[in-house]
């Protein structure tokens, strides 16, 4: 009889935003002869999905109801349970390894399952409004282990809870940069290049990043987000916005492939990262990493990360003390060496972050 630990991972889409690279390099790098390993997806796509090693079984746990479904629904039928039995029966998984607190709606199903329960936290907990009280109570009571993304995260959850609690640092895939280094090509450009990078939303703060590029002159100077619309009032509001702007200095670029990029970073002159929060900052990390010097915001993430030898942190959000700031650090940005500037990041190793998971795991 196999001793292996069967392991079910809920994920959104593994599609390349933090939270699912992070999962993605967990999953990949897991010591099979101690796991077998699932993923349950929450949505049917992923720019990840093909590169999963093979091994790897995949599920898809349908969200929306049909006629049929809602018929069903009216007549006692738990429907979503009854998907996550069937994806059980083929699986039998020991452990349920939740990413995200997006996806901890699972969790109020777990008791119909004899699993040992993880959730690894992206998010900071003090931003999770959305939340009912009722899914918030199930998120503190449900859960066997807690992972933090970061100490931040693990500080908020310490506070809270007297569950166990781990902090497994969030980490950039070094490797997967460095195998794109390769394949750059040499940007020929005649601006001066400021990037910024996330989902479009208030947290990330893109329309500060808006604001600040009007205050460029755009013969001299282009403001990149990279990033991809979300399904919201903001970013419609935001879309109108710069549809506004006469002569914007700024381009919002998305759907991009993983090695564009790469490339959009590399070829940057600052990294300006706008975050009203951030529970560790993954896209600072990125830009480092490629020799871009970084200004952020005070996001509680960018304390992490920023030091003199890399960028800077302003303390202030106002978009006419940004954009001084910007000025600073494009007058000085030879100041910054690449070799310094990846070692001041060094200590956030992922391997080394998913050993010590691995042995957590080992222990269930």
């Amino acid at each position: 009889m196999s001793t292996k630990k069967r392991i079910l991972f809920f994920t959104k889409d593994l599609n390349r935003t933090g939270a699912e690279i992070i999962l993605f390099n967990i999953v990949e790098s897991l010591d099979r002869s101690k796991f077998d390993i699932g993923i349950v997806l929450m949505q049917q796509r992923g720019e990840l999905i093909p590169n999963l090693p093979k091994d790897i079984k995949l599920f898809y746990l349908e969200s929306t109801f049909n006629l049929f479904d809602k018929i069903r629904f009216h007549l006692g039928e738990d429907v979503m349970l009854n998907r996550l039995k069937r994806i059980e029966r083929e699986f039998k998984s020991d452990i349920w390894y939740i990413n995200t607190i997006t996806n901890a709606g699972v969790l109020k199903y777990s008791n119909q399952f004899s699993v040992f329960k993880f959730l690894h936290i992206h998010e900071n907990l003090f931003g999770i409004g959305h939340l009912s009280l009722t899914d918030t109570e199930i998120i503190l009571n449900q859960v066997d282990h807690y992972i933090a993304c970061s100490d931040i995260i693990y500080n908020q959850l310490k506070s809270i809870t007297q569950k166990p609690c781990t902090t497994i640092t969030s980490c950039i895939d070094k490797n997967f940069i460095d195998s794109c280094s390769t394949k750059l090509k040499k940007p020929s450009k005649n601006k001066i290049k400021i990037i910024g990078s996330g989902t479009i939303c208030q947290v990330k703060g893109v329309e500060i990043f808006v604001e600040i590029s009007k205050l460029f002159d755009p013969a001299q100077y282009e403001f990149v987000w990279i990033g991809n619309w979300s399904k919201t009032g903001y970013s419609e509001v935001l879309r109108r916005n710069i549809n506004s702007i006469k002569n914007p200095a700024i381009e919002i670029k998305n759907n991009l492939s993983p090695l564009e990029y790469i490339q959009e970073i590399n070829s940057a002159d600052l990294f300006l990262s706008c975050s009203r929060e951030e529970s560790m900052g993954l896209v600072m990390m990125e830009a480092i990493y490629c020799g871009v010097p970084v200004l952020a915001t005070d996001s509680g993430g960018s304390s992490l990360i920023i030091t003199d030898q890399n960028g800077k942190i302003c303390f202030d959000l106002r978009p006419e003390v940004l954009a001084n700031e910007v000025r600073t650090l494009i007058e000085n940005r030879n100041q910054f060496d690449l070799l310094t500037m990846r070692k001041s990041i060094e200590r956030y190793d992922g391997p080394l972050e998913i050993q010590k998971l691995e042995i957590i795991l080992s222990k269930i």
